[in-house]
């Protein structure tokens, strides 16, 4: 499901798995930037964290301002709810899942899997987790260590640690927050994901008919 807007806004702001850490998505939400953007869209992998709940009702609050796409974690929430999903990329996920109100998720499977907006200088902008044909299909990017160290990380994990009745957050906040997984850990994790091996699988598919 693709949404289109037509109205122009000015300065855009893009946010992308948030993954249910309030702490995070209110330090993004305070940066100049963020603030002074006339529209936020969000791309996906919003709720599914330790907080999901108060992760919707804080962007739910910004009002129209905000813009919605879900992504594959979004899903992956509304199917746990609804019975019709069995494994579990992770423990926190179905957690997360069970945190949310009726409403909450009725309002996650209501998303859109992507959003056209025009963007001055830009023009037509199409918005999307991972690709538009595939919600789980990634290309890997990496922030510099340097601005990572730009928010107080330490704070916002004792905050999880505080807040958050998941049994093993303080060790899934480390872990996430801290980004302590190593390069070839992404890649063994997500590699498999980057539309090689299914492109390829495709086309050997029309090649048999």
């Amino acid at each position: 499901m693709t949404r289109r807007s037509s109205a122009e806004p000015g300065r855009v702001a893009v946010l992308s798995d948030i993954h249910g850490v309030l702490p995070a998505l209110e330090a993004v939400l305070a940066e100049p930037d963020v603030a002074a953007a006339e529209r936020v869209v969000l791309t996906g992998d919003i709720a599914a964290g330790p907080q999901p709940g108060e992760v919707i009702e804080l962007l739910r609050a910004q009002g129209d301002r905000v813009l919605w796409v879900a992504g594959n974690a979004d899903r992956e929430l509304v199917e746990i709810r609804g019975g019709g999903r069995d494994r579990f990329p992770d423990t926190i996920t179905p957690y997360a899942a069970h945190r949310l109100t009726a409403g909450q998720v009725d309002f996650l499977a209501s998303l859109p899997t992507s959003l056209t907006l025009t963007v001055p200088g830009h023009g037509k902008v199409l918005f999307c987790h991972a690709t538009p044909r595939d919600d789980e299909e990634i290309v890997l990017v990496d922030s510099r260590p340097a601005r990572w160290a730009e928010y107080d990380i330490p704070t916002a994990i004792a905050r999880l640690t505080a807040e958050c009745a998941y049994p093993d957050i303080a060790a899934w906040a480390d872990h996430y927050l801290n980004a302590r997984a190593i390069d070839v850990d992404a890649l063994e994790a997500f590699g498999p994901r980057d539309g090689r091996t299914r492109v390829s699988e495709r086309g050997e598919g029309r090649s048999r008919s």
